[in-house]
């Protein structure tokens, strides 16, 4: 997906706004984008590299960062320039309002210049190094530590970039939901951040009707419920309509959610004609391998795949508006994985977002994300 250049007139009324994004960098940069075309909002990217997006938003611009499913932080940036301007900034402004603190940068300056700023201020900052690590799909880790302030330190080309955290994503909130509702389905359903992800990219926005032809034990239906969507399940498995049932019931009555919800027994192919504003689903993967499948095997689950899922886009590409997003998995194997291309041929419907791969190592089957319309 392309960026969305759309400078504001007056870059008075502007500000800048950084993420640092989770352990899939491309396909929270992309979740981030769709979330804000969804809703006309105005933006433009400044820079997106590793895991730190920055983009220039106006100023009354207001961000829920449990609203994402590949964010870790969002804040204000407070300062771009050189380093001569910086240590003009410095000099003016005070960067951490309090005499006693704990900080943590995010970036890739070293924190001097921040320790001696402080030390200048007589201020009893200390510096935090996280012993937390989250490891992202490129085999690189970011340090996650704790800390009363954090703060982004970063150069690009020849600016700096000094910035402010101001929220930081709760994920005990999100896995106590997903612990505690009375159905589960560890090995088969997707988790609840990468449920966000797919909602965001199919571009649902609240009171919506969203539509997900496979939708199990209502994972992704839970998390658009929370969004304020409306949603429609189908599942052609008999108990685990029931199972979704369950949990939605018992999430409505938890949140008190207005959103309303249906749910059927059916195969998707057969799915209802209600012009579906977006559809977002975790397709089937595949059976749940207990070995590394052979080059054979890996190739004949994928073309299974192919031939299982073309018509069943082909009829909800009837079922849905025509400007409706359908965002969802496709199964990859190692180098295996789902010709796009030819789907998109198959069934006439457009690539918007080319598929982003989503693995881990200790998965014999990963998926990737994409988005068609």
């Amino acid at each position: 997906m392309k960026s969305q250049d759309t400078t504001t007139e007056n870059r008075n009324e502007s500000e800048k706004v950084f993420f640092i994004l989770g352990r899939n960098p491309q396909l929270s940069h992309a979740e981030i984008l769709a979330y804000l075309k969804a809703r006309n909002r105005t933006f433009r990217e400044v820079l997106f590299e590793e895991n730190l997006l920055v983009l220039e938003t106006n100023k009354d611009e207001r961000f829920n960062i449990q609203e994402f499913g590949g964010v870790m932080k969002l804040g204000k940036v407070v300062f771009e320039g050189n380093e001569d301007e910086l240590m003009t900034y410095f000099h003016k402004n005070e960067v951490i309002p309090s005499d006693k603190f704990s900080y943590a940068t995010f970036g890739n300056l070293d924190p001097e210049l921040l320790k001696e700023k402080f030390k200048s201020e007589k201020k009893k900052a200390i510096l935090k190094h996280g012993r937390k690590r989250i490891k992202f799909q490129d085999g690189n880790k970011q340090e996650l530590p704790t800390a009363d302030f954090n703060i982004l330190y970063h150069q690009h080309r020849d600016k700096i970039y000094l910035g402010i955290t101001t929220q930081t994503f709760d994920s005990h909130l999100v896995k106590e939901r997903d612990m505690n509702k009375p159905v589960r389905r560890e090995y088969l359903a997707i988790s609840p951040r990468l449920s966000k992800i797919l909602i965001n990219l199919s571009e649902a926005k609240p009171h919506d009707l969203i539509l997900d032809p496979f939708c199990g034990v209502g994972g992704i239906l839970q998390e658009a419920l929370l969004k304020n969507v409306n949603v429609y399940g189908i599942d052609k498995d008999k108990q685990a309509i029931k199972d979704a049932g369950e949990n939605l019931k018992w999430l409505t009555g938890k949140y008190n959610l207005k959103s309303k919800y249906t749910l059927e027994n059916l195969d998707s192919r057969k799915a209802p004609d209600l012009q579906f504003k977006a559809i977002a689903t975790e397709t089937p993967l595949g059976k749940i391998l207990t070995k590394k499948p052979s080059d054979n095997e890996a190739k004949k689950i994928i073309q299974n795949f192919e031939a299982y899922i073309i018509p069943i886009l082909i009829r909800i590409k009837k079922i849905k508006r025509s400007d409706a997003k359908i965002a969802m998995t496709l199964p990859a194997i190692r180098t295996y994985r789902v010709d796009a291309q030819k789907i998109s041929k198959k069934t006439g419907l457009k690539i918007l977002l080319d598929p982003i791969l989503e693995s881990r190592s200790d998965q014999f089957i990963s998926r990737t994300f994409v988005v068609f319309q």
